[in-house]
């Protein structure tokens, strides 16, 4: 596996004069804000307050100009009315000069004069009914009320209601004043939002219509505060809204009204912000021809360094053909020519160790290389497989020698990959026999496992022989059958031999009742025998079909013996007699066969 360079030299370089750079910026830069934002922030907040106190008194002004002089309208009125004067000419003419005098009061109502409306509003579509309504719906009884009227008067306005008059005889007016005015007024700062609500934490006046209820919100705690105290007409604080942190202005006026005035803290920081923004891309700029210059710098020393390590990875990799010549005479030069001796002298063991490879299973020989096998024998629990081919003395006696072997060949490839890619171990050949193991050296875990392996290689070699065999059909040859025996039980396995040659083999009782157990498979016209050893491993994984039993030497009860049919899950085939049909054979009558008999590979002639 290809080792990572988590800290290569030259990035130790960058990162070492890079900390520098930016250690010295980052000091200045934090420096810098930390002086400036403080004198921004007194200057906002100075100027929020400004801003939010000569709001509060332009509203107040003009909220008590409309009522004092709705009071002198109805005075004289109700003065002229005693006197028994021409009422109707007096009050239209006190009305032209109040609503000339008083432009931003769109309606006026009262005892007194009735329901008066400003000529520069008419046709605006509110009638007396819709406005008594409004006000009735929203009165609480208050001596002064305010409500926002843009809904029923369709224009920024602010509908007053109010008594007038002596206390034993007050009446009830309503008066409706234009906030345009004042919306423009709460509008001009260019960073400062400004907006009017009551006691009731409703709305009147708020230009950026959009953000009421986020600044409302926010600085409903100052409002608390202000009614709480009562001698308190105005507070400030910085607080944490939605739309990020901003300086809040809260100051009350007439009749419990509050001015808010806020002004987000990006704006009032985004001078030094943006100063620091030019510092901190000045400081990128520094960085990256630093990184440039420490990059050309220390090419010289890695580059060497980087071509032996990719050197490494070629021969981890198994690649020992190296392109790489010394690029110097210091101690990098001296390294990189050991390791290009080294590299041919590992490439000599690479070829030794595949040739050494053909002639025992791969697995084995790089263990025998790694000195991982244990001297002697050890005890495991592994399964053993025999295959023969039927009547292939016979079969040879057709062929020539070269013929012989090029078959052999051919059928032994297709048969060791199935025994490869069940990871088990070709242990030898015998002749057109093959012996493998599973479990031994290595296991797959457990003695099932391998025994499941062991099952599965023959099911493979059963498929690969049908397409085998179906090519010899085309090409007019006879076809060519097996027997595979399969036994699983404890054996010494180890390297055994003499001083002069050595071989890795398993040994034992579980052996010879696998080659015993291959050589029924002709009798019981099968292809798979497995034996109840391996079957009680392995029996919810596969479908068999029990066959007679066999003694054995030493043992008084008889083996059981089972006809593998085929993994569990799978469709075909699904009973023995499919099986015989795939492979060829007829149903023998069981009940004559002999078990116990060996079988017989010669025949004595008679004299």
């Amino acid at each position: 596996m290809e080792q990572k360079i988590k800290f290569p030299i030259a990035l130790k370089h960058i990162l070492l004069f890079s900390s520098l750079i930016i250690l010295v910026l980052g000091l200045t830069t934090f420096l810098v804000s930390t002086l400036v934002r403080g004198n921004d922030r007194i200057k906002a907040e100075e100027n929020n307050h400004t801003i939010n106190a000569r709001t509060a008194e332009t509203i107040q002004i003009s909220f008590t100009n409309a009522q004092k002089n709705s009071y002198m309208l109805f005075d004289a009125i109700s003065n002229r009315r005693m006197d028994g004067g021409n009422m109707d000419k007096f009050a239209a003419r006190m009305l032209d000069d109040f609503f000339r005098v008083n432009g931003n009061i769109i309606f006026i109502l009262g005892q007194d004069i009735g329901f008066k409306v400003n000529p520069a509003f008419y046709g605006k579509g509110f009638t007396k009914k819709a406005v008594e309504d409004f006000v009735k719906a929203g009165s609480e009884g208050a001596a002064v009320e305010y409500f926002n009227s843009k809904v029923i008067l369709g224009l920024d306005s602010v509908i007053i209601s109010y008594k007038y008059g002596p206390s034993n005889a007050q009446k009830s007016a309503v008066l409706g004043l234009d906030t345009k005015s004042l919306a423009n007024l709460m509008s001009e700062g260019a960073n400062n939002a400004t907006m009017l609500v009551d006691q009731k934490s409703r709305v009147l006046i708020n230009p950026d219509y959009e953000n009421r209820s986020e600044n409302y919100f926010a600085a409903q705690s100052i409002i608390d505060g202000i009614k709480n105290e009562p001698e308190t007409d105005n507070a400030q604080n910085l607080v944490e809204t939605d739309q990020g942190r901003k300086f809040i202005s809260v100051h009350k006026t007439c009749d419990n009204l509050f001015v808010i005035t806020s002004v987000s803290e990006n704006s009032v920081y985004a001078v030094i912000n943006k100063t620091t923004y030019r510092i901190i891309l000045f400081s990128l700029a520094v960085l990256f021809a630093a990184i440039v210059i420490i990059r050309i710098f220390s090419n010289n020393l890695t580059n060497p360094i980087e071509d032996l390590v990719d050197a490494s990875a070629k021969i981890e990799r198994g690649d020992f053909a190296l392109d790489i010549e010394p690029r110097s005479q210091d101690e990098i030069g001296l390294l990189t020519s050991s390791f290009i001796h080294m590299s041919k002298g590992l490439a000599e063991r690479e070829k030794l160790m595949v040739s050494f490879s053909k002639f025992t299973n791969k697995t084995i020989a790089q263990k025998a290389a790694n000195g991982e096998l244990a001297l002697g024998g050890e005890n495991r629990n592994a399964t053993i497989f025999f295959s023969d081919i039927r009547s292939f003395t016979a079969m040879s006696e057709t062929m020539q020698p070269n013929e012989v072997v090029e078959f052999l060949n051919v059928y032994m490839t297709r048969m060791v990959n199935c025994v490869n890619e069940t990871h088990g171990v070709v242990d030898k050949y015998i002749g057109d026999a093959i012996m493998a193991v599973w479990g031994a050296p290595d296991s797959a875990g457990s003695p099932a496992a391998d025994a499941l392996n062991a099952v599965t290689a023959a099911l493979m070699m059963r498929v690969s022989l049908f397409r085998f065999n179906k090519n010899r059909k085309e090409k007019g040859l006879p076809p060519v059958r097996i027997g595979c025996g399969i036994n699983s039980g404890p054996v010494v396995a180890g390297q055994i031999g003499s001083d002069q040659r050595m071989e890795y083999t398993v040994i034992g009782d579980a052996v010879n009742l696998a080659s015993r157990t291959e050589a029924l498979n002709k009798p019981f016209a099968t292809d798979i025998l497995i034996t109840e050893n391996t079957y009680n491993l392995i029996k919810d994984k596969v479908i068999v079909e029990e066959m007679p039993g066999v003694h054995v030497k030493g043992k008084s009860d008889e083996i059981k013996m089972f006809a593998v049919i085929n993994l569990k899950g799978k469709i075909r085939p699904a009973t023995i007699s499919e099986v015989r049909k795939i492979i060829g054979t007829q149903a023998p009558d069981l009940s004559k066969v002999n078990t116990d008999d060996e079988e017989k590979k010669y025949k004595i002639q008679a004299q």
